[in-house]
């Protein structure tokens, strides 16, 4: 008996321990990779304040991998600019990011493979002044300091920038910053990422917002050490003319057959007539075909037989109305 009580006082803490969404690609997670439409902007300023290659061996001296404009734009399309242990980037963009459904916009890396991952905390403002971060939370053991160049487990972390591979950002929900004072989360004109010292020795270390110290690979004492930025994608901005596909009306349209494995079918109302653009994702945001359609009667058909089995959206716009609308392949 004594044995049993023992096994369950040490598994139960173990079993309850929280675990956070996957890599990129995996069932569950919640990656955004660069091509998805709800992206509607990117970073258009941004300073940078470079920290050491090394923190605490202050020879070695600042990072100098990168420049600041390689932080703007559409992620992928520039090199990235490093920070250096502790090092920041703060960003602005050409209309204040708002809080919509869902994530409001999502930072972006260029870890290689998804495991070897360099952190940042992440803060926003809405007056350029006072900046508030997100309640990040780091899970990795600190028992023994993760290597230079060792791996960490994505399931083990929450609200940490650089937590996916590259091209594939980590979204932040600025609902989770609601009511605190002296923020407005409708209207957030500068996001700051602070890279993650990932040192677990006291004197270095930085910690989550539980106070864990957390554990990234460390030291990496090069010219691109720490957090290196991509770029940082807007979901819902105050631009009156971006769309916002959480809320926005669409006209009645049918798909069929679901499933489909040829041809898809759309059957539309007199209000869709024209010439159209049809563009077809995958579920994670890939872009799998543009077709150029003119509607036939009640409807047109899009040719899917290249596709594989799983979830798509179809995307259909001109120049005054965008359409979206789920579909399934079956092989």
């Amino acid at each position: 008996m004594r044995t049993i009580l023992f096994f369950l006082l040490f598994a139960i803490p173990l079993l309850t321990k929280a675990q956070f969404d996957p890599p990129a690609g995996q069932p569950g997670s919640l990656a955004i990779h660069v091509s998805s439409i709800s992206f509607v902007a990117w970073a258009n300023s941004a300073v940078v304040q470079r920290s050491w290659m090394q923190m605490g061996v202050d020879s070695l001296g600042y990072v100098s991998s990168g420049i600041e404009a390689y932080a703007l734009g559409k992620a992928g399309e520039n090199p990235v600019v490093s920070l250096g242990d502790g090092g920041s980037a703060t960003l602005q963009f050409a209309h204040s990011i708002r809080n919509g459904a869902g994530p409001d916009f999502a930072v972006f890396e260029n870890s290689f493979d998804g495991s070897f991952l360099e952190l940042g905390f992440v803060e926003v403002s809405s007056d350029g002044e006072n900046f508030f971060r997100f309640p990040a939370a780091s899970l990795t053991d600190t028992s023994q300091q993760i290597a230079g160049f060792s791996y960490i487990d994505a399931k083990n972390l929450n609200n940490l920038a650089g937590k996916y591979v590259m091209l594939y950002g980590t979204p932040f929900d600025l609902q989770e910053l609601d009511s605190i004072s002296g923020l407005d989360i409708n209207s957030i004109t500068h996001v700051r990422i602070v890279d993650v010292v990932g040192s677990i020795l006291p004197q270095f270390c930085t910690r989550d917002s539980e106070g864990r110290m957390v554990n990234d690979p460390f030291p990496t004492p090069f010219m691109s050490s720490g957090f290196d930025l991509d770029a940082v994608g807007v979901i819902h901005n105050n631009d009156p003319a971006a769309i916002d596909f959480s809320t926005h009306s669409e006209p009645p349209i049918v798909l069929y057959p679901q499933p489909a494995s040829t041809f898809l079918q759309v059957k539309c109302d007199k209000s869709i007539s024209g010439n159209w653009m049809a563009s077809v994702y995958s579920s994670d945001g890939r872009t799998c075909s543009n077709q150029a359609i003119e509607k036939q009667d009640d409807g047109f058909s899009i040719d899917v037989h290249s596709l594989k089995a799983g979830i798509y959206i179809l995307l259909l716009s001109n120049n005054q109305q965008v359409i979206r609308k789920r579909f399934i392949i079956q092989k």
